[in-house]
């Protein structure tokens, strides 16, 4: 029998029904964050980015994956991606991945342009507009008007002075020339197809819903206006006491957009805005699952003429003569045949990071490419923006030349390709498509392949795929080579058959061998972040269980400026190198030199009889020139460290080559130049015989 109500029940209820006071409050939290209530507050602040871009007479550029919210569809000209991250204290810089220089053709176009962002509760504007493109448009007028704008004011680092310090600004600005280099260096850019794009400086402007507009459309004579404007408006206190208004609705829109994406809502805005809360979910989950149904954009990837990539999902085949899917299960014969597609290989990759992981095991099949005249070639995988653009990005580097024609008769030799390489090709795809912005993890699979494999020479696959137009059998798709094999993992063998005279790099690498070494090494660096010196210490070279492989390792005294006192130890490993020259039209063999990173997360002080200590590539020599008295060498190719470009010099004496002379005559010289945001010095080492007087 159930036990009638008391007293203390009615006045003291359980606690589990009646909500606490945070309880309480994260109830109200999410009720003023409601789908309804960002969806009204993007749609107030698009009025205020509207009347921005009209008085101003410019059109809007949205910064990705923000800005497009608040853009109607027929306002928007173009996207732009800049990353609050690069703008963060201490951490600003120029992305080599993100060039943007699609705002450009916006800006000549237009004389200027409007670039819309937003940020969430507690700052006025974010990072993006108030540091990463003030940062990228100062790169863009050095590199563009660097010579003819000298001295001027234009070409100066102007920030919003609300936001950014007098202090901040000038550490960002000292960064400038850094990344200016850089970009010329590693991108190799078009200047003058550039500045031709450009008549003036660009120079950024910013705008909140706290500024005054001018009335009429303002003239800049002198510049281009960049005007950066943050759509929200500022909101100091709680969501729940703005009357459901909410700073930065839309960002982080993966949490709550339930799959709508900015186009849909533009497309439905109406709609949506009429449909109550409880009903949105399922009023937008239809709109998602109507818009999957649209057929996949392709993209050209410049400056090439028939290499496009897409997503997988209800693509047109008909116009393309090869087809390349990184998808979990090849795509459907019958689709390809009746599109009349030439060629097919599959890669087997699933989606997300083991997509990526499993690229690392494919890519070597994009090797058996059949060495016909090219056609259309498409490069697809289920979102058309991570895999695929990886396989695309290794394409490049391998059959495409540097004013974009494909040659399939021979893939590029690994050794003429670097990191500085690969990024000069990367930049042609996000320049083609900024959405074309592969994970780290693909470009990491990228990276393993291209610098760390080579096919046996003349061992190319030739084999056709069948044309599944001339045959109802199976079409199977392009196979892998099975060749195509780590260079790491093959022990560098001397030639069986020597020439009767050595070359001058087999001469200075048997003076290496066993040798022991004093040095002192100066190091002058630019930034206070980077100390600045002097070492002294040895160096000796080891033998190794691998042919034409010594350890190289180094134990010194670092004495800073400062007076302070380090320990230092590195470790190196050198390799002589002996490859064909053919593909570079002078026949023979060129001998080089290879230095590597030691890798101790694997080894602890050798390199093991396999070389599974050796690392990756840092620097090559290239060939010695010079007499008696001295050899001179360059490095190959600069080496990209992260974002610190590393430019290497090399001064023998006469003896390392030789072999003759006095015990004194027996010294080396290495000198490096760093450029970069975290690194910029100059370090030259002076290695002297360890038995000199």
């Amino acid at each position: 029998m159930t036990q009638p109500l008391t007293e203390s029940d009615i006045i003291f209820p359980h606690l589990s029904n009646t909500p606490s006071f945070s309880t309480t409050l994260s109830s109200l939290k999410r009720s003023a964050l409601s789908i309804t209530n960002r969806l009204n507050s993007i749609t107030k602040d698009s009025e205020f980015v509207t009347s921005v871009s009209n008085v101003y007479d410019l059109p809007l550029v949205a910064n990705e994956r923000c800005g497009s919210w608040y853009i109607p569809l027929n306002l928007k000209a173009s996207s732009v991606y800049f990353k609050s991250t690069d703008g963060h204290m201490g951490e600003w810089a120029f992305s080599l991945r993100r060039l943007n220089l699609q705002l450009l053709d916006v800006v000549g176009q237009h004389g200027g342009c409007v670039i819309v962002d937003s940020t969430r509760r507690g700052k006025s504007m974010p990072d993006a507009l108030s540091k990463t493109v003030p940062f990228w448009c100062c790169v863009m007028n050095r590199a563009i008007f660097g010579v003819e704008k000298k001295g001027d004011g234009a070409l100066d680092l102007f920030t919003p002075p609300t936001a950014v310090s007098e202090s901040e600004n000038t550490q960002m600005e000292r960064r400038i020339n850094g990344f200016v280099q850089q970009f010329l260096d590693v991108c190799r850019p078009d200047i003058p197809a550039l500045r031709s794009k450009l008549q003036k400086p660009l120079r950024p402007l910013w705008v909140t819903q706290s500024s005054t507009l001018p009335h009429t459309t303002p003239d800049f004579p002198d510049f281009h206006p960049v005007i950066l404007c943050t759509a929200s408006r500022r909101v100091r206190g709680a969501e729940a006491s703005e009357g459901g208004y909410i700073q930065g609705a839309a960002d982080d829109h993966e949490a709550w957009s339930q799959g709508l994406t900015p186009e849909l809502f533009w497309s439905n805005k109406d709609d949506l805005l009429q449909t109550n809360e409880e009903d949105l979910p399922t009023n937008i989950a239809s709109l998602v699952k109507q818009d999957r149904g649209m057929d996949a954009v392709t993209t050209l990837i410049k400056p090439t003429s028939n290499l496009y990539v897409s997503a997988s999902e209800n693509i047109d085949f008909v116009t393309f003569d090869t087809v390349i899917s990184c998808t979990p299960q090849p795509l459907p014969q019958p689709l390809l045949r009746d599109a009349g597609v030439k060629a097919y290989l599959h890669l087997p990759c699933q989606t997300g990071k083991l997509g990526s992981r499993d690229l690392r095991n494919q890519l070597p099949a994009l090797r058996s490419i059949p060495s016909t005249t090219p056609g259309q070639t498409l490069i697809c995988c289920p979102t058309g923006k991570d895999v695929s653009v990886g396989t695309a990005l290794a394409y490049l580097c391998l059959y495409v030349a540097d004013d974009g024609t494909v040659d399939l008769s021979q893939p590029r030799e690994t050794r003429h390709i670097n990191k500085t390489f690969i990024k000069q090709r990367l930049s042609w795809i996000t320049t083609s498509n900024p959405v074309l912005s592969p994970s780290r993890a693909t470009l990491q699979s990228v990276n393993s392949v291209l610098m760390s494999s080579t096919p046996e020479p003349g061992t190319r696959t030739t084999t056709s795929p069948k044309n599944p137009v001339e045959s109802d059998e199976q079409w199977n798709p392009l196979p892998p080579r099975l060749d195509a094999l780590p260079m790491d993992a093959q022990p560098v063998t001397a030639s069986p058959n020597p020439p009767p005279t050595r070359s001058a790099q087999h001469s200075l690498f048997a003076a290496l061998q066993n040798s022991s070494w004093s040095f002192t090494r100066s190091l002058a660096s630019a930034l206070p972040t980077h100390p600045s010196g002097r070492v002294t210490g040895t160096a000796t070279f080891t033998p190794t269980p691998l042919a034409n492989t010594l350890l190289y390792t180094e134990r010194g005294e670092f004495e800073t400026d400062t007076g302070m006192k380090l320990t230092a130890r590195r470790r190196y490993v050198y390799q002589l190198h002996t490859a064909s020259s053919e593909a570079r039209g002078a026949g023979g063999e060129e001998v080089f030199i290879q230095i590597r990173f030691f890798d101790d997360s694997v080894r602890r002080d050798e390199i093991g009889d396999k070389g599974e200590g050796i690392g990756g590539l840092f620097v090559e020599m290239g060939g010695l020139s010079g007499e008696s008295a001295a050899w001179v060498a360059r490095n190959r190719a600069q080496h990209l460290c992260g974002e610190d470009l590393y430019a290497a010099s090399w001064r023998f004496g006469g003896a390392m080559v030789s072999g003759e002379g006095e015990v004194d005559e027996r010294w080396w010289e290495v000198r490096y130049d760093v450029k970069g945001p975290r690194k910029e010095y100059v370090s030259t080492t002076r290695y002297t015989n360890a038995g000199a007087k």
